[in-house]
């Protein structure tokens, strides 16, 4: 998988919380801002992560080492991708991109809003500050 996919997941699972932590000195978990359900949503992400770091345990040393410093650099780059908000929105449809498409039950009903123009119309739209303009 290409580095800078995996630092896009890795970034991915850190910033949408992952698994409740347990503090050592309470002894109950912390609910950080996760909704719930986000966990089950990530399993796929975490299922490809762990792939890539069984294949990083069967590569021989110094191509570990260079792949190592490839996802770092790689890391650096999404960490610093991720910093505009148009940006992030990009790399998590990237990661959605990436999961399985649900098993379909039964037929499905298209709808749509009859006030839209067209699609996209209802989503609210980021400008830039006005300088650019």
């Amino acid at each position: 998988m290409d580095p800078c996919l995996t630092a896009n997941l890795q970034a991915f699972i850190a910033h949408s919380g992952g698994t409740p932590r347990v503090t050592a000195r309470e002894g109950s978990q912390r609910s950080s801002s996760v909704p719930p359900g986000a966990s089950a949503r990530q399993g796929f992400e975490r299922r490809s992560l762990l792939e890539q770091r069984r294949k990083r345990g069967s590569v021989l040393f110094l191509d570990r080492m260079d792949a190592d410093a490839n996802s770092k650099a790689a890391l650096k780059l999404v960490c610093a991708m991720r910093q505009d908000p148009d940006r992030r929105v990009a790399l998590d449809r990237a990661v959605e991109k990436l999961r399985p498409a649900p098993e379909v039950k039964g037929p499905i009903v298209a709808t749509y809003d009859h006030r839209s123009l067209w699609e996209g119309h209802n989503k609210k739209l980021n400008w830039a500050p006005l300088e650019y303009y």
